[in-house]
């Protein structure tokens, strides 16, 4: 029986690749920072900034996926906060490093989450990135890149490393999709500024099939853009759960409101990318390629 060692399992992410790993019999560790459980999954502590782990995480693991890192969204972008978001993602995955070499564990893969907003980002229509594009040079951009040269030390140690770069997460339990759930209960549907930006996004149930895609497959290397084949932006992605729910009156939210309201986290809403992946050239069967069967699947 092969065993996943998963930092962030308790997460939403976390919580439905352990599930499906579970079901198709692999053994699952979860490091957690509160107290270990004893059920269906094995817990244990860590403590990254003592730079702390319980030992016995490690016995007989065959892979470590890594989905450690703060709420980008959780609250404003003081300078402190970027710091705590850097370090949830980079300081986790050094500890992570530094205890397999100590050790020397024989992992058979690391798999690291990553995320889109490694890409520029624009208000309206902009390029088209890839895998082998250049980087954009905002906060976001910035914490990718470090989160990714962190992942980057067990691939250069000699284990298979993959970067899942993940999109906006589509899932009834995602902060995201809920307040926009909840105002559709009051009849409106939000769009963001001019709602031109594109949303690159994907089912959680796609996302969960690629961590064990990675897990699986041996070929799998390097960066992979985690989204749909679905180019969408915000306004269609407005319309497609109104067409989904068959009720909801758009109404467009000033850019300025969002500005005032978050600082510079703004831009997550504000702006976005399209984006294209090399899972999109049939390496990848994809459950939900459109924005449509996600959300019948999701709003059913």
């Amino acid at each position: 029986m092969k065993k996943v060692l998963i930092s962030g399992g308790t997460g939403m992410i976390g919580k439905a690749l352990s599930k499906e790993l579970l079901e198709r019999g692999y053994k699952v560790s979860i490091l957690t920072r509160g107290e270990s459980k004893h059920d269906k999954y094995n817990y244990f502590n860590w403590d990254i900034e003592k730079g702390i782990i319980d030992k016995n995480a490690f016995t007989n693991v065959d892979y470590i996926v890594h989905l450690a890192g703060e709420n980008l969204g959780a609250s404003r972008w003081t300078k402190k906060r970027k710091t705590q978001l850097i370090n949830s993602r980079v300081k986790s995955s050094e500890l992570l490093f530094n205890y397999v070499q100590k050790n020397e564990i024989k992992l058979k893969a690391f798999i690291s989450a990553s995320a889109v907003g490694i890409y520029p980002v624009f208000t309206e229509e902009g390029g088209l990135y890839s895998e082998d594009s250049a980087k954009g040079n905002n906060y976001p951009a910035q914490m990718c890149i470090a989160w990714e040269n962190a992942a980057d030390n067990f691939s250069e140690s000699g284990i298979r490393t993959v970067k899942i770069r993940t999109g906006l997460v589509q899932d009834v339990n995602d902060p995201a999709l809920k307040k926009i759930l909840q105002l559709k209960k009051f009849g409106i549907l939000p769009v963001f500024g001019k709602g031109k930006h594109f949303y690159p996004w994907i089912h959680i149930k796609d996302l969960v099939n690629i961590y064990i895609s990675a897990i699986e497959n041996e070929n799998m290397e390097g960066p992979f853009n985690a989204v749909a084949p679905e180019l969408i932006s915000n306004l269609k992605y407005a319309k497609v759960i109104k067409n989904t729910l068959g009720a909801g009156l758009i109404i467009r939210i000033p850019a300025f409101v969002f500005k005032l309201m978050f600082g510079e986290m703004s831009e997550i809403i504000l702006k976005g990318t399209k984006i294209k992946s090399k899972l999109h050239d049939g390496n990848f069967e994809y459950k939900f390629p459109t924005l449509k069967l996600a959300m019948k699947d999701l709003l059913k």
